[in-house]
């Protein structure tokens, strides 16, 4: 029974062993915030951060990566009741970080290298950060954390968002009703029911007369008597009914004839 508990022990050990050496490899050297707060200056946040490596890089710049996971947003709001915009702090959770992968350099002027540096640069709101609350890790291009996690804020004022409800209360009487400048209901009050408006639906009766009679399609009796005009070229012809006054010229012409020639006869 001893032995097997002893046994049991040195594996346990062994194990956390192991652990502590998976987080050593995975979890190299040190870094810190020069400050856990930074100000907003022409739209970004200047931030100083101090690196450590185990030992120094074989190269005077180290690619290395800043991950900035969004934790919290401080949200100025239009309420109700409110003239001026209000401050919340919204806790967020499941944010994608950000991440801002620079060349970091471990050297100094004489192009000696150290392994460890102090590194400063900017976030700005177009890379889409806004004044709230970070947690920071830094990490090597392979992969690897350089220390553990650190908490930064980003103080400034973010756009404003308006959350006031819109409503239309009509039973209100507070609310005083006005239709271009007339009173919209008797003197006794506002209700629109005293003054003998129906605010329900409205619903037809009865059958209107239609927009074009149906007589109006009926022909008149002028219209009735008018006949086809026969199909043809459209000349006269003689001997038609159309030239049926062609024998009476014809003869009053031969008439005058006449009479001239038996004046004629008579002056001789």
């Amino acid at each position: 029974m001893t032995r097997k508990f002893t046994n049991a022990f040195a594996a346990l050990v062994l194990l956390a062993a192991a652990l502590l050496l998976v987080k050593d490899a995975r979890a190299a050297g040190n870094f810190k915030l020069k400050s856990t707060e930074a100000n907003e200056v022409s739209g970004a946040w200047h931030v100083f951060v101090t690196i450590e490596l185990p030992k120094a890089p074989t190269i005077a710049h180290v690619p290395i990566k800043f991950l900035f996971t969004k934790t919290a947003v401080f949200e100025r709001a239009l309420v109700d009741n409110r003239t001026e915009p209000v401050t919340n702090r919204m806790a967020l959770q499941g944010q994608t970080p950000s991440i801002e992968s620079m060349d970091v350099d471990f050297a100094d002027g004489s192009g000696k290298i150290f392994k460890i540096t102090r590194f400063d640069f900017g976030l700005t709101r177009q890379r889409g950060y806004e004044a709230g609350e970070y947690q920071v890790q830094v990490r090597t291009s392979d992969g690897t954390d350089i220390g553990g996690k650190a908490q930064i804020t980003l103080k400034g004022e973010n756009t404003v968002v308006d959350r006031r409800s819109i409503t239309f209360n009509a039973k209100d009487s507070k609310i005083k009703k006005i239709d271009d400048g007339n009173d919209a209901g008797a003197k006794g009050g506002n209700d629109v029911e005293h003054a003998g408006v129906n605010t329900g639906d409205v619903t037809p009766t009865g059958t209107a007369a239609p927009f074009i009679p149906a007589d109006a399609y009926n022909k008149t009796p002028e219209e009735q008597g008018i006949k086809e005009h026969p199909k043809g070229c459209g000349c006269s012809v003689p001997g038609t009914a159309g030239n049926a006054g062609a024998p009476i010229a014809l003869g009053v012409f031969g008439l005058g004839l006449a009479i001239a020639a038996r004046r004629r006869t008579r002056r001789r």
